[in-house]
């Protein structure tokens, strides 16, 4: 799936809920589809906040092999992040009382494999998360059918 969306506060919930139904649609279990949306919302909220000279990005995911794989990408617009960076360091302290720097942590903690990536043309955000289906589910009978 991809998106092409304006750099606007509206696409978030837009990205989450298409995003959502896929995964709902191939029987991925609430609990990793809860952990995907706000991993997303963070990124795509990182987007709007922190881009510059911009006004659309792209959400890419794509589900394979067990997993969902997604990548934000403002393209044009650095985020100021060097070449190619993972997630926050674990001993990283944002004060309680922060207004901001937290959105990182959050998709670290939900999300595998977080990984920033940032040149001239804009910054990636990659993660991805292992999928647990529901009994029965679309996705893993076509999993199964991929080996």
């Amino acid at each position: 799936m991809v998106l092409y969306l304006p750099r606007d506060a509206a696409s978030v919930p837009v990205s989450r809920r298409v995003l959502d139904g896929c995964l709902e649609t191939l029987g991925v279990t609430p609990e990793i589809r809860t952990d995907i949306a706000l991993a997303l919302s963070e990124a795509c909220a990182n987007v709007i906040l922190h881009a510059t000279e911009t006004d659309k990005y792209e959400v890419m995911a794509r589900a394979a092999d067990g997993r969902c794989v997604i990548e934000v990408v403002n393209n044009n617009g650095a985020l100021a992040v060097p070449a190619a960076r993972t997630a926050p360091p674990a001993d990283g302290v944002v004060p309680l009382t922060a207004e901001h720097g937290r959105g990182l942590k959050i998709m670290d903690a939900v999300v595998d494999n977080l990984r920033l990536t940032g040149s001239r043309d804009g910054t990636t955000v990659h993660f991805e998360k292992a999928l647990d289906w529901v009994p029965g589910a679309t996705g893993e009978l076509l999993q199964a059918g991929e080996r």
